[in-house]
């Protein structure tokens, strides 16, 4: 719960780097969110890395749920961000390590990450494929 506040925080600088910063970001939705994700543990999934215990540096939140087309089980992330200042170390491999561990306890047939924040799109992809990932489709978007 206390972690809450600081994700937030570290969301508002996400959101400014990314391509969603045309849109507006609600703290009190987010902090909603937050709540919902800790009520719902064996759906949602949610880690910081911290530097030093002192402040958080990155984040990752996923989800598991069914494929729409069955039963099976992928598990997903809903947003994954470090810190500009924090990257290039080993923060998000060992989120996503430590999300594939619960993915596992979940009995997910696929763990399937995406980027669409446009945020370092090719180190985002050479990272994946550091982790085992494979390229599986795009991502477009079209602003009205």
């Amino acid at each position: 719960m206390a972690d809450i506040e600081p994700m937030i925080t570290l969301g508002e600088k996400m959101h400014e780097e990314s391509n969603f910063k045309h849109l507006n970001l609600d703290r009190q939705k987010l902090t909603q969110l937050g709540y919902f994700a800790i009520a719902n543990p064996d759906v949602y999934y949610a880690i910081v890395a911290e530097d030093e215990n002192k402040c958080i540096k990155g984040m990752f939140v996923g989800l598991i749920t069914e494929y729409y087309f069955g039963k099976d089980l992928m598990a997903t992330d809903l947003l994954v961000y470090v810190d500009k200042s924090k990257r290039g170390a080993m923060a998000s491999v060992l989120m996503f390590k430590e999300f594939e561990k619960w993915a596992t306890r979940k009995n997910a047939k696929e763990v399937r990450p995406a980027t669409s924040t446009g945020i370092e799109i090719e180190r985002t992809r050479k990272l994946y494929r550091h982790l085992g990932y494979e390229v599986s489709g795009n991502t477009f978007r079209k602003v009205l």
